[in-house]
């Protein structure tokens, strides 16, 4: 897990780049360096922020070698999926209840990347994203914002806060409870793909994530609330907290485990 994070602003970025760049570096206390020449361990916990075309970017080592972790909701994979989302094609709409007439307001406790948010945007719902690793959290800001530039209404279903959801829930009521922890990699794959190791090296494992599944299951009991907790796993992963769902939908790499909360 890395666990220092610093910002390089080099001689040849303009006068822009140089005062974001030191914005942000003032707002979190990263240090400023002007190259990335300490990174040059694999051992190393140590990342660095960089501006790339307008892009925030965290380099990193893995593998003996420089690498680089974007998020982006505009171009590529994700994007191309985007286009063809509906509620007849994502399980993910069935798992969180989207019905004809009724799209549910979610909680993504457990933001990430921001994928499974952007997806459920596109369904229609409303999402309230929060993370709690500070890293991600900016790299996900970065993309949020790059989008509402070029999709305000899709964004303006989207939003993000800086929260540990194992210790601040949100105080509004909303219908869903939606968790993707980081499920422990059982051995190096060529199947994993890099950005994912670079994900999972990035933030570690989620050893609470036991907890944060009964956290959500009582924020519905505490509000009185009618509610269902979502957890994505990988299809042969252990129930959280060993707590039999009330329903499971199954895809072709996940299922999700649907615990039901009747007020």
């Amino acid at each position: 897990m890395i666990d220092q994070f610093k910002l390089l602003i080099s001689d040849d970025c303009d006068q822009a780049t140089i005062k974001q760049l030191k914005q942000l570096a003032i707002s979190y206390g990263f240090a400023v360096v002007n190259s990335l020449d300490e990174l040059n361990d694999n051992d190393s916990k140590l990342a660095i922020f960089t501006l790339n075309k307008n892009h925030l970017c965290l380099n990193l080592m893995l593998d003996d070698r420089r690498h680089h972790l974007t998020f982006d909701f505009i171009e590529g994979e994700l994007a191309f999926r985007t286009k063809r989302v509906s509620k007849s094609n994502e399980s993910i709409a069935k798992a969180i209840g989207c019905k004809p007439n009724f799209r549910p307001k979610v909680l993504d406790a457990t933001a990430g990347m921001g994928r499974d948010a952007l997806i459920m945007a596109t369904l229609g719902c409303q999402v309230l994203m929060q993370e709690r690793n500070l890293a991600v959290f900016l790299l996900l800001e970065d993309a949020l914002n790059r989008f509402r530039l070029v999709d305000s209404q899709m964004s303006e279903l989207m939003s993000l806060g800086f929260n540990d959801s194992n210790k601040v829930m949100i105080n509004e009521p909303i219908d869903v409870i939606y968790l993707d922890p980081m499920f422990p990699q059982r051995k190096k794959s060529a199947l994993v793909k890099k950005e994912m190791r670079l994900f999972k090296l990035l933030v570690g494992d989620d050893p609470d994530a036991d907890n944060l599944l009964t956290q959500s299951i009582n924020y519905f009991k505490k509000q009185n609330l009618a509610g269902r907790v979502v957890v994505k796993r990988p299809v042969s992963a252990p129930h959280l907290n060993e707590m039999k769902p009330n329903h499971q939908i199954r895809s072709k790499n996940h299922r999700y485990d649907i615990y039901l909360v009747i007020s």
